[in-house]
């Protein structure tokens, strides 16, 4: 779970490569692959918000939603039947990530953000896809497809609706 939380964190805030982008909604294929090229696969949807808001649902391998509001990550696991609610110390910072940004080549862009690396291919001024190690040293990729920029979000789409008979996780 973990891995996944630091890949969302990531693409949460990164989906506004532009100032002027105040909203995404696309289809995207996570996949991370670790030292021993073990290879996990995670397709779904997702919709950002500015300033702080997104929604990752997964479809495949298991039905999982992500919801990230200003400091607070909610994951609701339905197979489980439980949330987890957690309060965040850090966000990454999309405006930095962006200043450090340089261009390598048409479309491929190199950013530098807290001691890490990202790799960034744009495609027509969209975001096709994002390769980075996350802090275990998996191999990350996120591609992204079917976007929609700058679209009207609800804000209620962000909240997340926990059921009643869920076992809710706090830390």
């Amino acid at each position: 779970m973990r891995k996944t939380v630091m890949a969302l964190l990531f693409c949460t805030t990164l989906f506004g490569l532009g100032e002027s982008t105040e909203t995404l909604e696309a289809n995207f294929i996570q996949t991370i692959v670790d030292d021993k090229n073990a290879t996990i696969t995670y397709e779904g949807m997702m919709l950002a918000k500015r300033p702080n808001m997104a929604l990752w649902h997964y479809s495949k391998p298991v039905d999982k939603s992500v919801y990230i509001k200003n400091n607070t990550i909610t994951i609701i696991e339905p197979e489980l039947e439980q949330a987890i609610v957690k309060r965040l110390n850090n966000t990454v910072d999309i405006l930095a990530i962006l200043a450090s940004a340089r261009k390598e080549s048409k479309g491929h862009y190199t950013a530098f953000y807290h001691e890490k690396e990202y790799h960034i291919k744009m495609n027509d001024k969209r975001i096709e896809s994002i390769h980075y190690k996350d802090a275990f040293d998996n191999r990350v990729t996120i591609t992204f497809k079917d976007q929609s920029i700058n679209q009207k979000i609800a804000d209620v789409r962000f909240t997340a609706n926990i059921p009643d008979d869920f076992d809710v996780i706090r830390d």
